[in-house]
């Protein structure tokens, strides 16, 4: 029936102007009494389909309900926001701008946040203030999110350019060839980073490999420049802010989710066999 109606929602419009705000009422009513999910109701209305509808009824469900019950439920929808608008809209930036438009930034409490940590970089870049800053803006049960991890190594990797570049945002140039001083000064601060890399970090593999795509994909955001995300690895290795079978697991992951997956194994690989060589050698001792 649903369907149904959609379908000739843009005839009914002509007639009733306000034809979606009242089919997202009753959707609405049919997500609290749990007649329908919130991935069954995305589904049909992807890509901007009947745009905005897919927001009116998230608006017509915070009327009713608190907004850490909606942004719990949406988490569990695994729905992707970035698909639910229109083609032309779909970016992370347009996508935060649209939902704050209409009251429902609260369902991703951590985008906003990128920016935020690196202007208190900027600032203070201390262990100390990191830590204080974290504690007073992000809610406890974020820490292990994963989503926080990427803002974190994220936020840190743009921190790094801007001090060692002083610009926001350096060239490809630029990031091909540093020079001495400059890697010395990556390499010191990627040290000073450590004790908060490894508290939010947990010895928890799946953390871990969190911050490699966030790596990852800051590398594919400079067009991969050369030795970058090399340098990084073993340095994070070195550093023991990644374990070994971090590194391995990220390998092995198959997920498409981030951008540059596959330069980033070519630039890599050789060291990656290096590093599961060394472990099962080191495996075959202990043995013996």
């Amino acid at each position: 029936a649903f369907l149904s109606v959609l379908d000739q929602t843009p005839n009914l419009e002509d007639q009733i102007p306000k034809v979606k705000s009242y089919l997202a009422q009753f959707c609405a009513r049919a997500i609290i009494s749990d007649l329908v999910t919130i991935g069954e109701l995305a589904a049909p209305l992807e890509n901007g389909n009947h745009f905005p509808l897919f927001l009116l009824c998230l608006q017509q469900v915070a009327k009713r309900k608190d907004p850490d019950w909606l942004t719990d439920l949406f988490l569990q929808s695994k729905v992707n926001m970035n698909k639910m608008l229109p083609e032309c809209d779909q970016n992370k930036e347009r996508m935060l701008e649209v939902l704050d438009g209409r009251g429902l930034g609260f369902l991703f409490p951590l985008m906003k946040l990128e920016k935020e940590l690196l202007n208190q970089l900027k600032k203070d870049s201390s262990p100390q203030g990191i830590y204080k800053w974290i504690r007073d803006n992000i809610s406890l049960k974020l820490h292990t999110d994963p989503g926080f991890v990427n803002i974190l190594i994220t936020s840190f990797l743009q921190f790094i350019d801007f001090k060692i570049f002083a610009q926001e945002e350096p060239t490809e140039e630029q990031l091909a060839a540093p020079t001495k001083e400059q890697l010395d000064q990556e390499k010191q601060m990627l040290q000073e980073f450590k004790p908060v890399a490894q508290k939010f970090l947990h010895d928890q593999v799946n953390l871990q490999v969190c911050a490699l795509y966030a790596l990852q994909v800051h590398c594919n955001t400079s067009s991969f420049p050369k030795g970058m995300l090399l340098r990084y690895f073993v340095n994070l290795y070195d550093m023991e802010i990644i374990e070994e079978e971090s590194f391995l697991a990220w390998k092995e992951d198959i997920t498409q989710e981030f951008p540059g997956k596959g330069k980033a194994l070519f630039q890599v690989n050789q060291w990656l066999t290096w590093l599961e060589t060394a472990e099962e050698e080191e495996s075959d001792g202990e043995e013996d």
